[in-house]
């Protein structure tokens, strides 16, 4: 189940990124709010969103949930 396996592998990525993905797409913020929510720069977001949607989609695309 797709769900299930995007959630495995979410579950397995460092906290900073597990943290801005899920205020991304669960709480439909932008990068700027979880910027300010979070308090760090709008770039940090960028990053840690960056490295985590890469290592997902490694991860899905491997079938290593």
């Amino acid at each position: 189940d797709n769900a299930r396996s995007l959630r495995a592998s979410l579950a397995q990525l460092p906290e900073v990124q597990q943290e801005v993905i899920a205020l991304a797409f669960y709480g439909q913020l932008t990068h700027t709010e979880i910027a300010d929510h979070l308090q760090v720069p709008a770039g940090t977001v960028k990053g840690r969103m960056r490295l985590g949607m890469g290592k997902l989609r490694a991860n899905l695309e491997q079938g290593a949930v």
